[in-house]
């Protein structure tokens, strides 16, 4: 083997070294990329969580108030109950569309869904989720 021979071997496995870690970053720069999105649709999803706590505290609160009036026959027309019931109906629309989005964010990498693990959702109910399979 000559020296010519020798030095343009090194140069070409260098070259497809440098290929390869080029290939390798831009895959990681996508999986970044990919996490920081799930990351900030879950920062939402813990927003409305927080929304849906509140407003549970609210109807409670508010439930309270009309047994101790006497007026519990009004429950079901009380608008104020019926505006905290739609919100949480509200909420929990968003809830499954943030949801939706993180398992799409999530399928555009091959990774595994909560639907494809079996998890139950309960945020709108004021349960927490997680994006961690269960155990």
């Amino acid at each position: 083997m000559s020296q010519g021979n020798l030095w343009e071997d090194i140069k070409e496995g260098a070259r497809e070294g440098f290929e390869v870690l080029k290939e390798e970053m831009v895959k990681l720069t996508q999986e970044l990329e990919k996490q920081g999105k799930i990351i900030k649709k879950k920062m939402d999803l813990s927003a409305i969580q927080r929304k849906v706590h509140q407003s549970f505290s609210q109807l409670g609160g508010r439930l309270y108030e009309l047994f101790e009036e006497g007026k519990e026959k009004t429950i079901a027309t009380d608008p104020e109950i019926l505006k905290i019931i739609s919100d949480i109906k509200d909420y929990k629309a968003q809830v499954e569309a943030i949801e939706e989005e993180i398992d799409r964010i999530r399928e555009e990498g091959g990774e595994k869904t909560k639907s494809d693990t079996g998890t139950k959702r309960g945020a709108a109910s004021g349960a927490k989720t997680s994006s961690r399979p269960p155990r």
